[in-house]
């Protein structure tokens, strides 16, 4: 995403640390207050990075922690203006399922920065980059209420426990690029 020294902070009831402090050492147990991308002032996008995402045939952005990961790459100036300009379909995939991540602290950052823990969440945080979102068979009831967001929403299943779930929920996406 680019090539600037770029880590994330965890802001936290215990001070200000890395985040693979935060999640490795300590276990993610303490309490998220903030999320700060230090450096991310001084960050461009590496070579070819808003190029591809304006002159792509569609973007799919997978099911990955919205805040640390994701969040990460769309703090970087110009990825997040690239993403709601170009012309190509923007598909995510929302990794919280039943209210809560498949894995990782994804939960414990999006409440500590005030976001619900939710499909809908996530679909916050990014509906104003992405056309369609994908949410898991158990969120269902949660359709209407993404889709109030202008959002195309797909529902199936999003838990890639076999090579034919990963297939399934790959040609999902590709579908809604095609829309």
């Amino acid at each position: 995403m680019t090539d600037e020294k770029l880590e994330t902070i965890v802001v936290s009831n215990k001070g200000r640390m890395h985040f693979q402090e935060y999640l490795v050492k300590r276990g993610a147990q303490d309490k998220v207050i903030n999320v700060e991308f230090e450096g991310v002032e001084k960050a461009y996008p590496a070579s070819g990075v808003l190029d591809s995402i304006l002159n792509s045939e569609g973007i799919i952005v997978c099911p990955s922690n919205p805040i640390v990961s994701i969040g990460t790459i769309l703090s970087i100036r110009g990825v997040r203006d690239a993403l709601r300009t170009t012309k190509s379909k923007v598909v995510a995939i929302s990794p919280i399922v039943a209210g809560a991540p498949i894995k990782g602290p994804a939960d414990k950052l999006m409440q500590g920065l005030g976001v619900e823990v939710s499909a809908y969440g996530v679909s916050e945080l990014f509906k104003d980059f992405i056309d369609a979102f994908i949410i898991d068979n158990v969120d269902r009831e949660e359709k209407q209420r993404i889709e109030a967001l202008g959002l195309h929403v797909t529902v199936t299943n999003t838990i890639m426990k076999s090579l034919e779930d990963k297939v399934q929920l790959a040609q999902a996406a590709l579908k809604l690029i095609k829309l």
